[in-house]
């Protein structure tokens, strides 16, 4: 024995010996690298080994004495109590030490005496509890404890982590959770610090060997930070603390309170392990023993775990918890997975070898570093010793960690502060610079040195160390200020003064410039001089210049350009010579205005001249054109004065040969300068008189010509000002250097000038014109009112010209807000491109072309420029000008030639066959509401004119009067308002077929393409798809998948009705999560585990399985179908990770899977037992040797099963009555029943009978025999049955276990083919599945085709039947069409014979003598005779019509000499536009009388129905002769304004000069805003009336309306001047503010002059359509209904003046109130308006008796007109006679 203690131990110190041997330097590497640079951990140990002395239990049986306890299921041997002494530690094979049980014997050293010894509670002990303390703290994982007694009905373990002081609880246990911990909830964690009580682990059984597992950290919950706070938390312990609470007493300590009854109850534990780790923080890969720990360490215990870590990253501690000695730059921290967080050493630059970690700091720096320096040396301080101390500077050139980096300050006493201390370091960012001193006030340098700049005389003894100089700084050299020395002053170059505080003359801006000031530069012509601010540099400008040098304008101002003084030759007047217009735009014209003056000898031209500027010396210029290669030698130029120039004037002096010169057109050039300057004054009116002698001095050439575009005046350049002295003289090299005086001459754009030229404009224009010129833009023309402030174009709207954007370009016309319309006159029909400014109307060539373009012939004609008359049959009056198609066929006819009747209409409209247009009687006609055809015919007849009327039936119609439904067609067309509708089968009927749909109803009734319903709308059962479009398709359902007790498939969708859970339209497929199509009744669920199957790449858990047999994806660990179970050949709870291996016997299992519950095995026949190594129950002998009991057994098991299972209900109901706490009053039943219990449970034990049992079986027997005798006889007559019956069941079991193995094969083949499947589907995806789903798709996609071929040959017989009806329906027009034309050429060939015979009569009715062909007087028709008619000829239309066109050409030459007059008298009332124009400003100013109008406007509603009761008259009524018109016209035209141009501006500029005086413009703003609306609203009406007056073309109507309108402005103009007077009188004491509503008087008196233009333009558009009123009286009526429109509109507007008038009243009466000064001048209004209405209504009655005259006027005309209709009627049908005669010769024979 001592020898085998030997060899144990001195194999245990080899164990040790190896290791605790030192590791080799590769393995070192190896276990350091581990921490490099992430986290590492110690390995994981049991931490009970070594530390059994630190476990303590509150109870161990034996400690003071021997104790006796029982094993409840002691089963080895009869003994069935023993006994447990404590008192010596455990020993095996040595008493009394092997009956020890203290509480280290949970500490397995020995595995092979795991259960050999173990620790063991006191007997009946309830509350018992076992504690581990550690040394350190550790981390703690899990721990299992393997029980030799029962598991504890209840227990709490418990961890601490502060040695004990504080504890928390892990979990709770017990065997009834809601009893033993009622406050605690039940059931799995949601999160791994949740506290739960749990009923595993807390079972009856196990006896003993049971186990209790608990894992700190749940493998089943998910954890999203394994580092996170909380799971450290969890780990950490210091102390560990299992407390038994309640003990398993299976019940009979209930019932017997013996103490024999407790020694069967208590905890006994065989072993216990913690697992777990010392606790580094991830700092430490191994720990080592800590030094008298008091933990028992041998070199042999591997598992154990050690207290003290053996720190990496800088880290210090047992746990590695505080970072290393000046390693505290960053705060400790653990080290979490791949950050070490190591600590890091401080940064002290080699001057400290302290340092401590200051939170504070590690804030302030952004959480960067927080280490704080201990002690610096070598005159640094800092955190980081990184400055220097204070009259200390670190030195820029030596590093931070050099001993010498801090030196001394070297600053001067006698200028600096603080006993020159500086500034420690070089920082530019914050300004900084190191060794800098702190200077007194007026000292500055780095080392305070010197005086500042402006300061002098350094001394310590003064305060601020220097003294302040007289002198400016910016003024003196280099900003000095003084000297600093003696203080005297030195200036700058520009700069003068005793102390150098100014600037030179024409400079400006004294500052720290080197020269000191800048000079003034301000512009030669925009300033009155070079003088300038001194501070700003702001020049003096002259009017209307800006800028600082003056050298640009205000806005809406411009500089002129040197040719501003232009005028047009076309605008002159002008003696022997035209004007000539040209068209082009501003980029390409070289000329100015609207063209040029042609010009030839003896030809002169006179410009009138009085807007110079500035009196002086000007030379003239001509612009002109010359045609050919010679000069014109010889122009004489005369300037014509008004006067004597003033005495004290510069032309006082001039001679007056000084007014003639003589010019030169030179060939080649565009201008000629007369370089003789004269002298003209300012605001002085001239005429320059222009005379075009012989061009060459040789003699006269009559056949020369030029063009003269205009005369500019303009000043020499020598004249200009600018241009003199030494700085002019570099301006004039400069202008002429770039030409600029000829490229303005010669009118190159601006934007081509040169730079130099183009700020060169302002100057000279300053000089010459000597302010700003206002832009002008005409608001119409222009698109902004701002133009080029050099030279002054405006913007121009398409097609304005001019500088100020004011008129039309030369071709083009309408000035307006959109700009001008181009003229586009027609080449052939108009004389020029030039058209009327304001119509647009165009000068047309012939009197026959008219339109405003001259591109369209008369009325009653058409193809311009042909003019043929139109061809209507006699029907139209008119034609389309283009085509010549009849517009607006009478008498029921149609077609371009009215020679058909309208559709519904039977007869022939041609001439010569005339019979007039009827209702086609189908059968009602049209109109009747039942009329069925669209048109007729009528028989064709040979030999009579036949009245038989054919109707050609709509479709859908037949019989004869198309009055019945035609087949397939249904209605009731004999009823009005009745018709034949197609019967609605959408297309799916043959229309062929009679009978397909009912002729009354309509409804459908033999339905083709498998479709039905009453428009055979849908699909028959067992199809689907749209009946509307013919696509009914056969239902394709899969068999499997459809619930065929629904019916088929839906008719629409094709969906058939699938099982539960099935999808897809053919229901041939499982929905997800689903399998098992092949049931044929539905898919089933998937049900697989969530926890059990794997995941995919988002880790989500894959729930769906496979299709057909419904296996889940499992995870490793997990098996069964659903993945809820252990994997194959394993078993138990997988959810907790606690699967074990089936340990099934491979003899006596049928299976090697074992039930995945409870681990028990299924058994061959004779085997049992959990494992099948046992005899089975039923057979006895030594397994595996088993043979069956027999009958009788069989047939007693039977009897002892029912009595167990009524034992096992009473043992519940015993359970359930301890539980309720019932009283000892059924003791004695008790105790009967427990002797009965044990008599079963003896019987039970023996279950296994053996030779022995079946003995003391028979016993039991015989005691039965009196209950069983009733039951012998029926036991013997079965016990031959059940005997077979028993051979039955072995010879069944022996074929059940053939078909398992079969059933296996099957279930291998089936794993087999589902892989190959699975395999398949996954790679191939051609596979078998998808062969067969593409075949069904061929099937299908077969099947659309053929439905669809049928498809298109249903609609190709459709349109074979629509075709032969087209061809049966108008068969009888193509037989009467062709028979109809038959007939025409008999009748035209009959014709043509009957005209031969009648050519003499007619020859001589057309030429005047009855012979044919010719006649040698009076000629003949035809080529063949030179003539027709004659003077002698009077009785030939030809003559007649001869004699009518003289008449009528003398007609028009007195028209046209009227019209000239009245163009005459038109351009009276145009020279009159301006005065208006010129007189808004006083016009408008009485805008409030116009209110007061309305009410009189409203008053003469009745009047003007009057006159328009009169004009709808006028056709009836009697007219008067051409020459009366004309007379009222001229009359008319004659009205002017009583008022000279002179006049009305003087009144302007006296309105303008009093309203300068008046204020309160806002309150007369606001009193005058409504009437700017009206006018508005009226200048919008007269828009409307000028528009509608050129539209309807009515002359008489639009002279009568202009003429009225017209004489309305100039009475109105006339009023309201007179009142304006009157206003501006009472504005000098009442009125304020006035200035904004002269601004809006203004544009209403533009607004009200616009009017008048526009009416103008009414009257020039009227007189272009005078010539229209010739061709149809039908104007007339229209102009009646448009002057009843305009009576309307004007009744409209009378109401909204009531309106507004209202309003503006009741606003002057509430203004009214509490001020009598304001109601005077409201009465003094109400006069005025009293007396404008008196006169208003006196002109109401000249204008009702000049449109009286106007009407007689009219009937005059409409009479003259009846016999020119009358005249062209007669000559048109001797045109029509001649054109048949001609057409007949030119077609006969010679």
């Amino acid at each position: 024995m001592a020898s085998f203690k030997h060899c144990l131990w001195a194999f245990l110190v080899l164990i040790a010996f190896n290791n605790l041997r030192p590791l080799n330097a590769e393995e070192a590497a190896e276990e350091e690298d581990q921490c490099y640079d992430r986290s590492c951990y110690p390995a994981t140990g049991n931490l009970v080994i070594g530390r059994k002395y630190k476990l303590f239990a509150t109870s161990t049986c034996g400690l003071a004495k021997k104790d006796r306890y029982c094993i409840v299921s002691h089963l080895e041997d009869k003994t069935k109590c023993f006994y447990c002494d404590s008192r010596q530690p455990w020993m095996p094979n040595r008493e009394p030490n092997r009956f020890s049980h203290k509480i280290e014997n949970v500490v397995t050293e020995n595995y092979n005496d795991r259960t050999k010894n173990w620790w063991q509670s006191e007997n009946g002990v309830q509350n018992v509890s076992i504690r581990l303390d550690l040394e350190a703290e550790f981390h703690f994982t899990h721990l299992i404890m393997t029980f030799r007694s029962f598991r504890p009905a209840a227990m709490i373990i418990e961890r601490s982590s502060d040695f004990g002081k504080t504890w928390s609880v892990y979990r709770y246990f017990a065997y009834d959770c809601a009893t033993t911990f009622p406050d605690i909830p039940e059931g799995p964690p949601k999160k791994h610090n949740d506290v739960i009580c749990t009923r595993k682990y807390s079972d009856v059984a196990p006896s003993t060997g049971g186990e209790i597992v608990y894992k700190v950290i749940s493998p089943h919950i998910p954890t999203e930070n394994p580092y996170a706070d909380e799971i450290a938390n969890l780990l950490k312990v210091t102390n560990i603390r299992i407390n038994f609470t309640k003990l398993h007493t299976l019940g009979d300590d209930l019932l017997d309170y013996r103490p024999e009854i407790d020694e069967k109850y208590y905890y006994a534990l065989y072993e216990l392990v913690v697992r777990g780790s010392c606790s580094c923080y991830g700092h430490a890969q191994r720990c080592i023993p800590i030094e008298g720990d008091g933990v028992g360490y041998s070199g042999m215990q591997q598992d154990m775990v050690h207290g003290r870590c053996e720190c990496t990253h800088n880290t210090k501690g047992l746990n590695c918890e505080q970072c290393q000695d000046f390693f505290n730059d960053l705060p400790w921290r653990p080290a979490i997975g791949e950050e070490s967080n190591e600590c890091r050493r401080c940064e002290c630059n080699g001057h400290a070898s302290r340092c401590h970690f200051d939170q504070a700091v590690y804030n302030a720096s952004g959480f960067v570093s927080g280490g704080v320096c201990d002690d610096c040396a070598h005159n640094t301080q800092g955190k980081n010793c990184e400055q220097c101390k204070p009259y200390f500077y670190r030195d820029p050139l030596r590093q931070l960690y050099d001993p010498y980096v801090c030196r001394p300050c070297e600053c001067d006493n006698r200028g600096s502060l603080n006993d020159g201390i500086c500034e420690g370091e070089e920082d530019p960012t914050r300004k900084l610079v190191a060794g800098k001193c702190y200077c007194k006030a007026n000292v500055d340098g780095n080392n305070c040195d010197r005086c500042k700049n402006g300061f002098w005389d350094l001394k310590a003894d003064d305060p601020d160390g220097c003294k302040k100089c007289s002198c400016n700084l910016l003024g003196t050299w280099n900003n000095e200020g003084c000297n600093k020395n003696d203080g005297t002053c030195l200036c700058k170059r520009l700069v003068t003064g005793e102390n150098c505080d100014q600037c030179l003359p024409e400079h400006y801006g004294l500052s720290e410039d080197p020269e000191g000031c800048k000079p003034c530069e301000c512009s030669p012509g925009g300033s009155l001089d070079n003088q300038c601010d001194i501070l700003t540099g702001a020049c003096k400008c002259r009017p209307h210049f800006t800028g600082r040098k003056c050298d640009t304008t205000d806005s809406s101002y411009y500089c002129p350009n040197i040719d501003h003084l232009t005028y047009e030759a076309e605008k002159s007047e002008i003696n022997n010579a035209d004007i000539e217009t040209r068209e082009g735009t501003l980029e390409t014209r070289t000329w100015t205005g609207e063209g040029f003056v042609r010009v030839k000898e003896g030809s002169n031209i006179s410009f009138v001249v009085e807007n110079i500027p500035k009196s002086g010396l000007y030379n003239l210029v001509i612009r002109y054109e010359l045609d050919g290669s010679e000069s014109w030698e010889n122009i004489n130029i005369n300037i014509v004065r008004p006067g004597d120039p003033k005495s004290d004037g510069p032309c006082a002096n001039i001679q007056a040969a000084d007014d003639f010169v003589i010019a030169r057109f030179h060939a080649g050039f565009k201008y000629t300068e007369v370089n003789n300057p004269i002298c003209l004054e300012k605001d002085v009116r001239y005429e320059i008189r222009v005379s075009m002698e012989k061009k060459r001095f040789s003699g006269q050439d009559y056949t020369a010509t030029a063009l003269i575009d205009s005369l500019v005046i303009v000043m020499p350049t020598d004249s200009i000002q600018i241009f003199q002295g030494p700085n002019g003289q570099r301006r004039r090299q400069e202008y002429d250097a770039y030409q600029c005086r000829h490229s303005a001459l010669h009118l190159l754009p601006y934007d081509r000038l040169s730079p130099q030229c183009q700020q060169l404009i302002c100057a000279v224009a300053g000089d010459i014109f000597e302010k700003g010129y206002e832009c002008e833009c005409d608001p119409t023309g222009s698109k902004s009112g701002i133009c080029n402030p050099k030279a002054g174009q405006c913007e121009c709207k398409p097609n304005v010209v001019g500088r100020r954007c004011d008129q039309c370009a030369v071709g083009t016309y309408g000035f307006g807000p959109n700009g001008c319309s181009a003229c586009d006159c027609d080449s052939v029909g108009s004389l020029s491109n030039n058209c009327n400014k304001q119509s647009g109307q165009c000068e047309c060539r012939d009197r026959g072309i008219t339109g405003r373009q001259c591109n369209e012939c008369q009325p009653g004609f058409w193809s311009f420029p042909d003019c043929h008359t139109c061809q209507c049959n006699g029907h139209a009056s008119i034609c389309d000008q283009k085509t010549g198609a009849c517009i607006d066929c009478r008498n029921l006819t149609d077609g371009n030639l009215c020679d058909r009747c309208k559709p519904g209409y039977y007869g022939d409209p041609r001439l010569g066959v005339n019979r007039p247009c009827k209702p086609c009687p189908c059968p009602g006609g049209p109109g009747s509401g039942k009329q069925h055809a669209d048109t007729c015919y009528i028989q064709p007849s040979h030999d009579f004119q036949s009245n038989d009327i054919i109707c050609n039936c709509k479709a859908g119609y037949t019989a004869e009067r198309c009055d019945a439904c035609a087949i397939n067609y249904w209605g009731n067309p004999q009823d009005i308002g009745g018709s034949c509708e197609p019967c609605e089968c959408n297309g799916n009927i043959d229309r062929s077929t009679e009978g397909s749909c009912d002729a009354k109803t309509g409804e459908c009734l033999k339905c083709l393409y498998n479709t039905e319903g009453a428009r055979c709308e849908n699909c028959v059962d067992g199809y689907f798809g749209d009946a509307q479009i013919r696509n009914c398709q056969r239902c394709v359902c899969n068999h499997l998948g459809t619930d065929e007790s629904q019916g088929s498939c839906d008719k629409v969708s094709g969906q058939c009705p699938c099982f539960p859970n099935v999808i897809g339209m053919r229901c041939d497929e499982c929905a997800p999560l689903h399998f098992n199509l092949s049931s044929g009744a539905g898919c089933a669920s998937c049900a697989c585990d969530p926890s059990g199957v794997v995941t995919d790449a988002d880790g989500n858990p894959r729930l769906e399985c496979n299709h057909i047999d419904g296996q889940c994806h499992c995870k490793d660990g997990r098996g069964g179908r659903t993945c809820s179970e252990c994997q194959d050949l394993f078993w138990g709870d997988p959810v907790n990770g606690e699967c074990k291996r089936c340990e099934c016997d491979a003899y006596g299992a049928a299976t090697a899977q074992c039930h995945r519950d409870n681990g028990t095995c299924i058994c061959r026949p004779g085997s049992g037992g959990p494992l099948c190594n046992q005899c089975a129950r039923g057979y006895t002998g030594n397994w595996p040797q088993c043979q069956a009991c027999g009958e009788c057994f069989d047939n007693w098991d039977k009897i002892l099963q029912k009595l167990k299972e009524k034992l096992d209900d009473l043992i519940r109901r015993a359970n359930s009555i301890e539980d309720k706490g019932i009283s000892s009053q059924f003791d004695s039943e008790f105790e009967e029943m427990e002797a009965v219990l044990d008599d079963v449970r003896s019987q039970l034990d023996a279950v296994n009978i053996s030779n022995a049992d079946i003995d003391s079986l028979k016993k039991a027997m015989e005691s039965l025999n009196n209950e069983v005798a009733k039951s012998r006889e029926l036991i013997e007559e079965k016990s031959k049955r059940l005997t077979d019956v028993s051979i039955s069941v072995d010879v069944a079991a022996e074929n059940v276990k053939t078909l398992n193995e079969t059933a296996q094969q099957l279930t291998k083949l089936a794993d087999e083919l589902n892989k190959n499947a699975t395999e398949i589907r996954s790679s191939d995806v051609q596979g078998a599945s998808e062969i067969i789903k593409g075949a069904v798709e061929i099937s299908s996609q077969a099947e659309r085709t053929i439905s669809e071929e049928i498809n298109k040959l249903s609609k190709a017989e459709d349109e074979r039947i629509k075709t032969v009806e087209l061809l049966k329906e108008h068969e009888k027009d193509f037989e009467a069409q062709y028979t109809e034309n038959s007939d025409a050429l008999q009748k035209i060939s009959g014709m043509l014979s009957q005209i031969d015979k009648e050519l003499p009569s007619l020859n001589k009715d057309v030429c005047g003598a009855e012979s044919a062909p010719c006649d040698a007087l009076c000629g003949g028709p035809g080529s063949r005779c030179s003539h027709c008619g004659g003077n002698s000829c009077g009785t030939g239309s030809i003559t007649k019509a001869q004699q009518a066109l003289d008449f009528a050409k003398e007609a028009d030459n007195k028209i046209e000499a009227k019209q000239k007059e009245a163009e005459e008298l038109l351009k009276r009332v145009r020279s009159a536009s301006p005065d208006a124009q010129s007189a808004k400003e006083e016009a408008e100013a009485a805008h409030k009388t116009v209110l007061a109008a309305a009410e009189e406007a409203n008053r003469t509603r009745n009047e003007i129905q009057q006159e328009l009761q009169n004009i709808e008259e006028f056709l009836n009524a009697q007219h008067t002769q051409p020459k009366e018109i004309y007379e009222l016209a001229d009359q008319v035209i004659k009205i002017t304004i009583p008022y000279e141009e002179k006049e009305i501006k003087e009144l302007a500029e006296k309105i303008r000069q009093k309203v300068a005086e008046t204020k309160d413009t806002d309150r007369i703003l606001a009193e005058t805003s409504g009437n700017k609306t009206m006018a508005n609203e009226l200048q919008r009406s007269a828009e409307d009336a000028s528009k509608r007056a050129f539209e309807i073309r009515n002359v008489t109507l639009a002279i009568r309306e202009a003429i009225k309108k017209t004489e309305d402005a100039q009475n109105s103009a006339q009023s309201k001047l007179d009142e304006t007077q009157q206003r501006i009188a009472n504005a000098r004491t009442s009125l304020v503010n006035s200035d904004d509503q002269i601004v809006q008087l203004e544009e209403r008196a533009k607004n009200a002059t616009e009017l008048v233009q526009k009416l103008q333009n009414v009257t020039d558009n009227l007189k272009a359509e005078y010539i229209k009123i010739t061709s149809s009286s039908k104007a007339a009526g229209n102009s009646a209904t448009s002057a009843s429109d305009i009576a309307t509109e004007l009744e409209e507007r009378q109401k909204e003046l009531d309106t507004k008038y209202s309003s503006v009243k009741t606003q002057v009466e509430e203004r009214e109130n509490g001020n009598d000064e304001r109601k005077e001048r409201a009465q003094k209004l109400r006069k005025q308006t009293t007396k404008l209405l008196t006169r208003i209504k006196l002109h109401n009655d000249d204008i009702e008796s000049l449109e009286k005259s106007a009407d007689t006027l009219e009937i005059e005309l409409a009479d003259y007109q009846s016999k020119l209709d009358a005249l062209s009627d007669e000559i048109d049908l001797i045109s029509k006679k001649l054109t048949q005669r001609a057409d007949y010769h030119a077609t006969c024979d010679a």
